[in-house]
């Protein structure tokens, strides 16, 4: 109970433009130690551990073919082909997903009824991506979404013309609604435009989508000749591990860096910060912006990422500050501990010395 407390809580005016310095890494290790070193171990809960650090942070392939029941999720003028574990990157890497090549703006479309659990802002190095979570815990990843101006490629377009309207974490869609649009964002800047599509499993497992997609298109637009984009997109935990920001800092009125950028960002993303443009600076309208993200929350509105806004904003990103966490003990607790240690080793050490020299 304590270990599994432990892990959950390690999940303007005048505007200037600035940028400081960025939010390093986190002590990850820190939270597998916490669960090993909880109350009551047992070498089971070692083995157990270890496994599932290890299966959780290596791509999982479902093993036989899987047809989930969805609406095609680009609305026409498509084509495709199998090309799900197909080697890139020169053979160092598998396709955990199909490419659907169609043209630019071609409307993308909710797979199933769901929630989206996942968009990427900013713009990510693989792009614009959004990511949907059915009933049964079924996960539907969208890559590559749109990043241009209308009738341009100028990489410049911004989260509105990726994303429909509404479309932000947390918000139900119905199958076949609108969610975005075809693009070439990221790493596929330099290929055709296209939608590269996963299916992940509730246990994490990348399933082939390919029977899913015939399925759903009837077998329209299949075609071994569709065009190969060769693009090497992260894996799943690799892309949470490098884009779900996670806010670890407090913040308020005049502070000026990159997390203050990335608060405006999401804020934006979630419709509180209407500023045209994130500059950085924590002037009158984030404070505003954020006040009213409280209000929201139901947490004290004190226009500051104080310790109940940072997580809450961690959350909504599905992430959390691994050096915010509840400790397993209090300190009367690890003053009881330690002094039981002590008690012990001096025990071991008369023990010893008793049979060395009949002390």
């Amino acid at each position: 109970m304590m270990g599994r407390r432990y892990f959950r809580s390690c999940a303007e005016s005048s505007e200037r433009i600035t940028e400081n310095d960025a939010i390093g890494g986190s002590k990850t290790l820190s939270c597998y130690v916490g669960i090993i070193v909880g109350p009551k171990l047992s070498m089971p809960r070692i083995a157990y551990a270890i496994l599932s650090a290890f299966f959780l942070s290596a791509p999982l392939f479902a093993s036989a073919d899987v047809v989930r029941d969805i609406v095609f999720p680009v609305k026409d003028n498509f084509t495709y082909r199998d090309d799900f574990l197909e080697p890139r990157g020169g053979g160092t890497r598998k396709h955990q997903g199909n490419d659907i090549i169609a043209p630019k703006m071609t409307p993308l479309l909710a797979a199933v009824d769901g929630v989206v659990s996942f968009v990427a802002i900013p713009e990510a190095p693989w792009g614009y991506e959004i990511e949907l979570q059915d009933d049964q815990g079924w996960r539907y990843d969208y890559l590559h979404v749109n990043n241009d101006n209308p009738g341009t490629d100028d990489g410049l377009g911004g989260p509105e013309h990726a994303y429909m309207p509404g479309v932000v974490r947390g918000a139900r869609v119905s199958r076949g609604e609108p969610i975005g649009w075809v693009g070439d964002s990221g790493n596929a800047e330099e290929t055709v435009s296209h939608l590269h599509f996963e299916i992940h499993d509730p246990n994490n497992q990348v399933v082939d989508p390919f029977p899913s997609l015939v399925a759903a298109s009837g077998g329209k637009g299949v075609s071994a000749n569709a065009p190969r984009t060769n693009v090497v997109e992260p894996t799943f935990e690799e892309r949470k591990a490098q884009l779900r920001y996670i806010f670890s800092k407090e913040l308020n009125m005049g502070n000026e860096s990159s997390e203050v950028r990335q608060l405006q960002l999401i804020l934006k993303s979630l419709g509180y910060f209407t500023y045209p443009s994130a500059t950085a600076y924590f002037g009158p309208i984030t404070r505003d912006a954020l006040v009213n993200y409280q209000k929201k929350k139901r947490i004290p509105e004190t226009g500051a990422v104080d310790l109940l806004t940072r997580r809450a904003l961690n959350t909504d990103l599905g992430t959390w500050d691994p050096n915010d966490y509840i400790p397993f003990y209090n300190d009367a607790e690890k003053k009881a501990l330690l002094i039981a240690q002590l008690r012990q080793q001096i025990a071991v050490l008369q023990e010893r010395l008793k049979a060395l020299q009949g002390y």
